[in-house]
């Protein structure tokens, strides 16, 4: 059984006790740690610190951060993919000053990135967070916080100019005790998620979070705004706001950051709430926004505590906060959150326990009934597959029949399950899901005993029925395989510490997937952030900025390849399937690993001639032929005899790129 490289580092941190250096799946969901009730506005003066700069800008970042954390929960749209093969994007950044942070904001024109990928600059002139993007034709709009009065809205007529204006939009005046026990009154529009539908734009925040603030005794209520946006002019005329779902105090106290998402397509508006302390509901409109019907998706365990306060919450299951929402082209609305365990065991302390290793994420659409039972138990995996629901649970990356958890690991705080995060693209009967999780051992960081997260695609042909394959999206191929991580055998390799610590490195954690919600020329668009410190240094150290860069990384993947490309199930056989080849696809090897002669199997879609080469790992080619390459399915046997014990990667190489897998020989 082949295991990653990362492990020899693992092994000297766990003292080479691989029996006892890791636990299943099951173990890690029973630990615990503390989450805040509510995501407080940030009130206190910036500092502003030395900033530690870090050098990997690659063709495929578009930009860089000092502020690690783009989303307390749900990724609203920070991304559109242009039917001419432009792209705008947008995120959270922050240079090195804390009080630069702002809307971070990169643009493709067809052939490159216009901004340098190593820009920290934002588009406003003043300090905003949690930029949020939608297109109303050519123009881009913008909705970002100033975490104190107000929405700023950037309008950009143009896109792509950069020449853009703003606004405020001023939330519905509040008075008062605010988190100083002061009496005060805001206007405060908190952490925004917008969409639109023709010139119609769609926005959903959240209004003065500090606890003894209330909106028609709500608090941190989460609004909706529905505007016009006037081309000539190019402004918006915003409608009074309502209340999401009709709530009223009598149906919940208070509401929470970032756990809802919006959507909107032709006249179909959805919008998704998704906390841990309330029900799950979708509010969806048939007519752009102008009415709204409610449908209960989840309802809350959260209920059965209600009736006596001074009862301790006892672990119910529950959404985590980090939802999704979509519509297809028939309108039916599909939804995805995380799902973890929620324990208040100190009862007015303003926070509670979750569970972090819970590694469970629900799909659900309007096909499907709600699970209305409001027990404790109706979120667990094993009763929702058993009714027929469909629960994504963290991949085996190993090949050792299961996720593992190192013993005793840290879990780097971002709030959410260990598998969360999702993001849809919907196209044609097809369903596309993106999320991240929490890696299996031994991708983990050895320094500081945590675990990386990544970013994983699959998808459904047959709108959300059934389910194909995996790719491992951030998969850094980098990264070394052997056939026997003991610690004997790790003595007998000729890989080096350096070799080791760079394999390391070089996967590093990829988080905050915000997805093209419209494919584009075949291929999906997305960007997520990526470093080499687990968990984010905001979020768990109260920071304004951090000390270490963060990239924002752009991707793109022939839809056609989701479940293909770097296969979970390959991966850890050393196998994965290139997408530069734009002929060549589905490429596979066996036997792998081969002693006498290896079959390369792989589809064309077109005729034309080849060269399949065979190099070591210090990039010498060791063998090469011409192939003739045909329309359809392909098989080419190469002989391995001659070749010295080793791993090497074999390149089938056309005039439309080259395709890549490892081979093991024995």
């Amino acid at each position: 059984m082949k295991k990653i490289l990362l492990a020899v580092c693992a092994l000297f941190m766990v003292n080479a006790m691989f029996a006892q250096s890791y636990v299943r799946t099951t173990d890690a969901k029973n630990v615990s740690v503390k989450k805040s009730t509510v995501t407080g506005r940030e009130t206190a003066v910036p500092e502003n610190i030395t900033p530690m700069t870090r050098s990997i800008v690659g063709a495929n970042f578009m930009g860089t951060t000092y502020y690690d954390l783009q989303t307390n929960g749900a990724m609203p749209q920070k991304i559109v993919a242009h039917e001419d093969g432009t792209i705008s994007a947008v995120w959270t950044t922050n240079a090195n000053t804390a009080d630069s942070r702002g809307t971070g904001y990169n643009y493709f024109d067809g052939s490159t990135w216009v901004n340098p990928s190593y820009s920290t600059a934002r588009i406003e002139n003043v300090r905003t967070g949690w930029g949020t993007l939608t297109c109303v034709g050519n123009a881009e709009i913008v909705a970002a916080h100033n975490g104190s009065s107000a929405l700023v809205i950037g309008i950009c007529p143009q896109k792509g100019t950069q020449n853009w204006t703003f606004t405020n939009l001023v939330g519905p005046s509040i008075h008062g005790i605010n988190n100083y026990g002061q009496e005060a009154t805001s206007t405060a529009l908190l952490w925004p998620a917008i969409a639109s539908s023709g010139n119609i734009v769609h926005l959903i925040c959240c209004t003065e979070s500090d606890t003894g603030m209330y909106y028609q005794g709500i608090n941190t209520c989460l609004v909706y705004y529905r505007g016009t946006f006037n081309a000539s002019s190019n402004t918006i005329d915003w409608e009074s706001p309502r209340i999401v779902g009709n709530l009223t105090s009598d149906e919940v106290r208070s509401m929470s950051g970032d756990a809802y998402a919006i959507a909107a397509k032709g006249n179909t508006v959805a919008i998704l709430n998704a906390p841990s302390t309330s029900d799950v509901f979708l509010w969806k409109s048939n007519d752009n926004g102008v009415n709204f019907t409610k449908t209960v998706i989840v309802k809350s365990p959260i209920e059965l505590y209600k009736e006596n306060t001074t009862m301790v919450l006892d672990t119910p299951y529950v959404a985590d906060g980090s939802c999704a929402v979509s519509i297809d082209d028939n309108g039916m609305v599909h939804v995805a959150f995380g799902i973890t365990r929620f324990f208040n065991d100190v009862l007015g302390d303003g926070s509670y326990s979750y569970y972090p290793g819970y590694d469970d994420m629900l799909y659900w659409n309007e096909s499907m009934q709600p699970i209305l039972s409001g027990t404790k138990e109706s979120l667990n995996s094993d009763s929702l597959e058993a009714a027929g629901y469909k629960v994504f649970h963290r991949n085996d990356l190993t090949g050792d029949g299961g996720a593992y958890y190192i013993q005793n690991g840290d879990f780097p705080g971002y709030g959410v399950a260990a598998v969360s995060t999702p993001q849809f693209v919907l196209d044609n009967g097809t369903v596309y899901l993106i999320y991240t999780q929490i890696l299996d051992f031994p991708f983990i960081n050895t320094n500081e005993g945590a675990y990386y997260r990544g970013v994983f695609a699959t998808k459904s042909s047959d709108n959300g029925n059934t389910w194909g394959g995996v790719s491992w999206l951030s998969y850094n191929k980098d990264c070394y395989y052997i056939s026997d991580w003991s610690w004997t055998a790790l003595q007998d390799t000729d890989f080096t510490i350096s070799m080791m610590t760079e394999s390391i490195y070089n996967e590093g954690e990829s988080v905050f997937p915000a997805v093209a919600s419209k494919i584009v020329n075949g291929k999906i668009n997305m960007w997520w952030q990526q470093d080499y410190i687990p968990g984010s240094e905001i979020k768990e150290k109260s920071l304004s900025m951090c000390q270490n860069e963060s990239s924002i990384y752009h991707f793109a993947i022939d839809a056609n390849q989701v479940g293909i490309y770097n296969n979970v199930d390959e991966v850890w056989q050393g196998l994965w399937v290139g997408i530069s080849n734009h002929n060549i696809s589905g490429m596979r090897m066996y036997p792998n690993p081969a002693t006498e002669s290896v079959n390369v199997l792989f589809t064309a879609e077109n005729t034309e001639n080849g060269v399949l080469s065979v190099m070591n790992l210090m990039g010498q080619t060791v063998y090469t032929m011409n192939i003739d390459v045909n329309e359809g399915t392909n098989m080419v046997t190469v002989p391995v005899n001659q070749l010295p014990a080793g791993i090497y990667m074999v390149n089938i190489k056309t005039n439309k790129g080259i395709s890549t897998q490892k081979l093991i020989v024995k």
